[in-house]
């Protein structure tokens, strides 16, 4: 595979081209529904869009790992990734035990052996990019923010909770008690720290507007209205040493190393999309 596997691939449809490696129709479909059934996810017809951009933004990162990683000089061969595929087989006890398991997880040996050539190669490319370059500063800004949530068809009680926050109400009280997004809900609305790029467009625009301290007014996304608070922040450039305690512990469980080189490597990759619903709002 890697780079060998560049270039068109016969008649297929394509989703997305990065680098002149296509990303297929079929491979993208194949993965939007494993990762929706091992998630339990079933969208209404407006997130899907949404989800199914994500997901072809995770893919269209893997390339850019594989093909670099591949420049690079990653042993990424058919008979590597063999090699892995036998172990598995001799560790699920056979052929038959093996061939069962893919199939109770939603897998292909195609999919299988894709996937053991992706974890080799941003295993490899994170461990070149840690050596390149020790990250002691934030590479992007770092955002702390809380939300409720509200179903697209409750914009009147999305504006009334609004009203109850600016009273001055318990924000997450009321996301307790209103937000329909469980995770976040039964932690007071509070969504942990990341970067606002990690949100629907909407979301995040509305969040990089926000000072801190600041609320925004009910926001619509294709997931239903949002009230945001900015809880804290973190600018790109200032010192990992210096942040908050929850911050740093978010940001060990993170390749900051990879994460910077990725982001070198899409300004610099051509990547192109074919299914234009599916390219990024911003």
């Amino acid at each position: 595979m890697g780079l060998a596997a560049c270039g068109s691939k016969s008649s297929e449809a394509v989703v997305a081209r990065v680098n002149d490696e296509d990303i297929t129709k079929a491979e993208f479909d194949r993965v939007y529904e494993r990762v929706m059934s091992q998630a339990n996810a079933t969208p209404d017809a407006t997130q899907t869009v949404e989800y199914q951009k994500a997901i072809l933004e995770m893919m269209i990162e893997s390339a850019l790992i594989r093909q670099e990683a591949a420049r690079l000089g990653a042993d990424l061969s058919e008979t590597t990734i063999t090699a892995q595929v036998n172990s598995f087989i001799e560790s699920s006890g056979g052929q038959e035990q093996f061939d069962a398991s893919l199939a109770a997880a939603g897998l292909t040996e195609e999919d299988l052996r894709r996937q053991i050539e992706d974890s080799m190669a941003q295993t490899f490319l994170s461990d070149y990019a840690s050596k390149e370059a020790s990250v002691t500063t934030l590479p992007e800004d770092y955002s702390l923010l809380s939300h409720i949530l509200l179903a697209e068809t409750d914009d009147a009680t999305a504006t009334a909770v609004y009203d109850q926050v600016m009273a001055g109400g318990d924000f997450a009280a009321l996301a307790q008690q209103y937000s329909t997004d469980p995770g976040s809900a039964a932690n007071g609305g509070s969504l942990g720290w990341s970067p606002t790029r990690a949100y629907v467009p909407e979301f995040k625009d509305a969040a990089d507007a926000l000072a801190v301290g600041e609320v925004s007014e009910p926001v619509q996304s294709d997931f239903g209205w949002h009230i945001i608070r900015k809880e804290d922040e973190a600018k790109a450039g200032s010192a990992i040493a210096g942040q908050p305690a929850d911050l740093q512990a978010t940001l060990a469980q993170s390749d900051l190393a990879l994460d910077a080189y990725l982001q070198k490597l899409r300004t610099e990759a051509k990547i192109e999309y074919v299914d234009t619903k599916l390219q990024p709002t911003t």
